[in-house]
């Protein structure tokens, strides 16, 4: 990573190269300046875009010049600042507050033995109903690959059919269950 400083002297803010170099030297700049508890929530690099998006349209509108790379770098790294701790009072705030968030655990697992039983025979029936209303044979296979997480190309590959059928059974299915979902099966 280069960590050199911008060469001394005016601006050129056609130079891709010190933009670029500016660009790598933010990324790791801005993960540091993200409050752990929003590490997993924010993306450094999403940052640095939005912070060079916001310089470059101030800079355009005249709020600022920065007379050489140093301070352009200052200015950056101030707005990288900013933008981290915009985002932690964000993410800090009443409704979205991640200090209350609950970490996922196995034992909350949302598979079909955690369901109660009610919600499995609600869940069977619909899924009943769907495969009469799919009618042909292949389009049933299709639904039980695509409910497995299977791709479109597995799927065409597996039933020896091509690709394109799978997509049109898939929208065949998609319409079905639209159907089905808004009429409350």
């Amino acid at each position: 990573m280069d960590h050199e400083l911008p060469p001394p002297g005016p601006m050129n803010y056609n130079d891709s190269e010190e933009i670029i170099r500016l660009l790598k030297r933010l990324i790791p700049f801005a993960l540091t300046k993200i409050d752990k508890l929003l590490v997993s929530k924010l993306d450094p690099e999403d940052i640095v875009q939005s912070v060079f998006r916001n310089f470059f349209t101030a800079l355009q509108k005249g709020n600022f010049k920065p007379a050489s790379w140093e301070e352009m770098w200052y200015l950056l790294a101030k707005m990288t600042i900013w933008k981290c701790k915009s985002k932690l009072e964000f993410y800090l705030s009443q409704a979205r507050d991640v200090r209350i968030e609950k970490p996922f655990d196995d034992k909350d697992d949302l598979s079909t033995d955690s369901l109660i039983l009610d919600e499995k025979l609600i869940l069977e029936e619909s899924l009943d109903l769907v495969m009469i209303k799919l009618g042909d044979e292949n389009k049933k296979k299709v639904f039980c690959l695509i409910l497995q997480g299977q791709s479109p190309a597995e799927i065409a590959e597996e039933l020896g059919i091509s690709k394109r059928t799978v997509e049109r059974f898939k929208n065949d299915i998609d319409e079905i269950l639209t159907l089905e979902i808004n009429h409350g099966f």
